[in-house]
């Protein structure tokens, strides 16, 4: 039967290949012990008698070498490559791939080669992707559509014969395992029924492997946690008592190897082996004493039940406790000895029931601390002390823990609890002894009060409001998306009641500031003290300008009515700045920053408040940009001094001209006077700035006529220096300069402004013997007879007055008063800003005898001067 089988198959073969066909399928048929051709030939066998196939091995050798190599590889990719390997070597054919379904696998690559000759790899891909277009998916397709084994024999693309496999798991086709052969006939019958239930049984390697493959993983990620933790572990038989497994840890702590460990009893550690075994079975823990030869070590032991290579097993977790128990034998050592201690510890101690927490003894500082009668006090409970009965529901042994206790007067008192488990009278107890931290708490939270509340009005300070501040931008930023709004408060002309009414005036203002603004707050809102008289509010749920100005308008009703200090009606209002908070604001810093810099927006507008937008930080920026590169300017000599002439009206001729300062940045040219002379007063660096221009103007002396006088503006912060009039006589003596050809410009308002010290500075700088003048005079509000204390030879009027001369008939009224009040205190009165002739005229028939402006001339650098007459 076999020849005539053999015979057969070959002459279909040859009447299958003289045909030209291009394939062939499995034909359906046969019996378990008989299968059926595994390559048949459609038309061409069908009219063939029947034959019956050679018998098959069960397990034949190729199965058994392709699941061996399969259990050696490392992964997927190595056992399938390994499993080509095998099957190549006994078909001695030349390459073979594996196909994947699109579902077969998520981490593998698409295809798997083998080659016996790796450099034709290139080659065989470009024929298989021929095919795969060509055909459908060729012969890989195929198998992975209709799940059964297709051949193609050798074709003109050189790559020979075609062989394909399913590759099967759970009944359906998962791969698709493809050979190349140089062979014109495939193999015999039983070697390809051979061959297709090993790419049968590569379905199942393609389907356990990557689970193989993390359970792998696993287990080595367990082993090495196994083996580098810090605590003792040991794995047992709970049954036998054997070490099945140990780490490093545990060898170290029992002093025994992990090669001698092993396989021994784990009772055979520690003395007292009954006990162990009773907790080890019931996975309780217990305490043993392990002997070594110098020592003794107590060891606590923890028993768990774990699952170890699927066995039931008890993992035991060893520590070191030696210290902890000698304290306990101590105290058990000698109920005398204990008692003494217990009784005379001045730390109020007792023992309670570990499970109902009854007293079984208490001492007398307990006795004496709560003020119950010991009687009595060993009727109580644990829980009958506590004003919160649940609170110590949870002790844990060595485990301090502060509770709220009740004495039997009802005083409430916080104890520091430190807890240990005893054995008292053969019972489990607990050994409680309290500490009394009532005065340490109370000191916590006036810490806590100094550390998040102003001292002086019980506000929150600048670091609670901080806080929640964040709290609000958080809730804005989340699902709430809650809008909220930052009042800054700066009270109005505070500096008046601190000089006038003295500081503890001040102090009461404040408090009562801040008990107004708190009647202001909603529930949720946050009012806060910054320091000095610095004040926020943080209003919750405010989502528009509008909504924020009604309660800057609340608050600054509330704040109108007069206040009451030492006797006296003191009026405080307030400037707000305000900064609207929400889910479009970026950060939470900023929002402080910007309600401050609209507070002062509304101070320098003399507005009562003003909403923050992105104009007011670009010019407080722009402010800072100035001031840095104002500091600058004079160490890069970027600033310059021009000089206006002093005309007189009647002929025209100089008489004098002005120093005037000017910046020229080296990148924006000219700056406006107007730009940085208002930064540099409120900087400070009009000393440096002034005193650089006085020294420029004294060195042009040299260039000035005999008969012309030289003005130069000087700042308040320059006067009230005590070091100025020695700077001063130091440069008219160096410039050999006749001081009354020298004249200081002051403004009125600075003068005013300073009261007694600024008459005291111009006095002494009288005696110089330099001229003085006040500056844009009609602006400062001073009254007749201060001025006529001031020791001053000149007054300019402001330009003002002279710019509105022919439009306001008041404005000529008021330069007439000037130039008579000049007359009448024998000084000379200039007029500033003339532009046209008009003015000028007007101001000639008022009687005005000296004037400066645009009219006469611009300011200029020195060499530009024309000196008139």
């Amino acid at each position: 039967m076999s020849e005539s089988y053999s015979a057969r198959s070959c002459m279909a073969r040859s009447s299958m290949l003289r045909r030209g066909r291009r394939s062939v399928t499995l034909l359906p048929g046969g019996s378990a012990d008989h299968p059926p051709p595994l390559f048949a030939y459609p038309v061409e066998v069908r009219n063939l008698p029947p034959v019956q196939p050679p018998e098959i091995a069960r397990d034949p050798q190729l199965l058994h070498s392709v699941r061996e190599a399969a259990q050696r590889a490392g992964s997927l990719e190595d056992a399938l490559r390994a499993a080509l390997q095998r099957i190549c070597a006994a078909t001695g054919w030349q390459a073979g791939r594996v196909e994947f379904a699109q579902r077969a696998t998520e981490n593998a690559p698409r295809t798997i080669w083998y080659l016996e000759q790796p450099d034709r790899l290139d080659a065989l891909k470009g024929v298989a992707e021929r095919r795969r277009h060509s055909d459908g998916g060729g012969l890989a397709g195929k198998v992975l559509r209709e799940g059964a084994p297709q051949w193609r024999p050798g074709s003109e693309d050189g790559a020979g014969a075609v062989f394909a496999f399913p590759a099967v798991a759970r009944r359906r086709t998962v791969a698709a395992v493809e050979f190349f052969s140089t062979a014109a006939e495939p193999p015999d019958d039983a070697l390809l029924s051979r061959i297709t239930r090993a790419c049968a049984e590569l379905g199942r390697v393609i389907e356990e492997k990557p689970a193989q493959e993390m359970l792998r993983k696993a287990e080595r990620g367990y082993r090495d946690l196994f083996e580098s933790v810090s605590e003792a572990l040991i794995v047992v038989d709970p049954r036998t008592g054997i070490i099945q497994d140990a780490n490093p840890r545990a060898c170290d702590l029992y002093g025994v190897p992990r090669e001698r460990m092993l396989g021994i009893s784990v009772h055979g550690l520690w003395s007292d082996a009954g006990v162990a075994r009773a907790a080890i079975a019931r996975g309780r823990r217990f305490e043993t004493v392990l002997h070594r030869r110098n020592f003794d070590t107590v060891l606590e032991v923890s028993a768990s039940p774990v699952q170890y290579h699927g066995q039931q097993a008890a993992l035991l977790l060893s520590r070191e406790v030696t210290q902890r128990v000698r304290v306990l034998d101590a105290l058990r050592a000698s109920e005398e000895r204990y008692r003494i201690l217990f009784e005379n510890n001045p730390q109020p101690m007792w023992v309670e029931d570990a499970e109902s927490g009854t007293f079984l003894a208490v001492n007398e500082a307990a006795v004496r601390h709560y003020g119950w009668p010991r009687e009595r006090f060993l009727t109580l409970r644990s829980a009958d002390l506590r004003l919160d009965p649940g609170a110590g529901a949870e002790q844990r042994a060595g485990s301090p823990a502060v509770e709220r206790h009740r004495t039997a007067s009802g005083e409430a008192h916080d104890l520091e609890l430190s807890v240990h488990e005893v054995v008292f009278e053969g019972r489990r107890a607990l050994l409680v002894a309290a500490f009394d931290v009532t005065a340490r708490r109370k000191a916590q939270a006036r810490l806590l009060q100094a550390a998040f509340y102003d001292p002086l009005t019980g506000l929150p300070n600048r670091a609670l409001f901080k806080d929640r501040l964040e709290v609000a931008f958080a809730r804005a930023k989340g699902r709430e998306a809650a809008p909220f709004a930052v009042l800054f408060l700066d009270l109005d002309r505070f500096k008046v009641v601190n000089d006038s009414l003295g500081h503890r005036a001040g102090d009461e203002l404040l408090v009562q500031i801040a008990r107004r603004l708190e009647s202001c707050r909603r529930a949720g809102d946050t009012v806060a003290r910054l320091g000095g008289d610095e004040f926020t509010l943080l209003v919750e749920g405010v989502s528009t300008a509008d909504e924020a100005i009604a309660v800057a308008e609340r608050v600054h009703r509330s704040l109108a009515p007069p206040h009451l200090i030492e006797g006296h009606e003191v009026f405080a209002g307030a400037s707000i700045g305000i900064a609207l908070g929400g889910p479009a604001t970026e950060r939470v810093e900023h929002l402080l920053r910007d309600a401050d810099t609209a507070m002062y927006r509304a101070k320098v507008r003399g507005s009562r408040h003003a909403v923050f937008d992105s104009s007011m930080h670009e010019r407080a920026m722009a402010a800072l940009r100035i001031e840095n590169e104002l500091r600058r300017a004079l160490e890069r000599g970027e600033m310059r001094v021009h000089y206006q002439p002093i005309v007189e009206l009647s002929s025209g001729r100089t008489l004098g001209v002005e120093a005037l300062v000017r910046w020229e940045h080296r990148e924006r040219g000219l700056v406006p006077p107007s730009e940085f002379i208002p930064l540099a007063e409120e900087t400070g660096l009009v000393v440096p700035l002034g005193r650089w221009v006085l020294d420029e103007a004294c060195r042009a002396f040299a260039a000035l006529p005999e008969r012309i006088n030289l003005s130069v503006n000087l700042s308040g912060r320059q006067l009230l220096q005590q070091e100025f009039c020695g700077e001063l006589r130091e440069m008219l003596a160096r410039c050999r300069i006749e001081p009354s050809r020298l004249r200081l410009e002051l403004t009125e308002s600075m003068l005013i402004g300073n009261g007694a010290a600024a008459r005291a500075a111009l006095t002494q700088l009288r005696g110089t013997g330099v001229r003085l003048c006040i500056d844009d005079f009609g602006t400062g509000y001073s009254s007749l007879s201060y001025l006529h204390e001031l020791p001053i030879d000149a007054l300019k009027i402001d330009r003002s007055f002279v710019g509105a001369m022919g439009d306001d008939e008041r404005k000529i009224k008021i330069v007439q008063s000037i130039l008579v009040l000049g007359k009448s205190l024998g000084i000379d009165v200039v007029a500033e800003g003339v532009e046209t002739s008009q003015q000028a005229e007007l101001l000639r028939r008022l009687g005005c005898e000296q004037a400066q402006g645009y009219f006469f001339a611009r300011p200029v650098p020195l060499e530009q001067l024309n000196f008139q007459g």
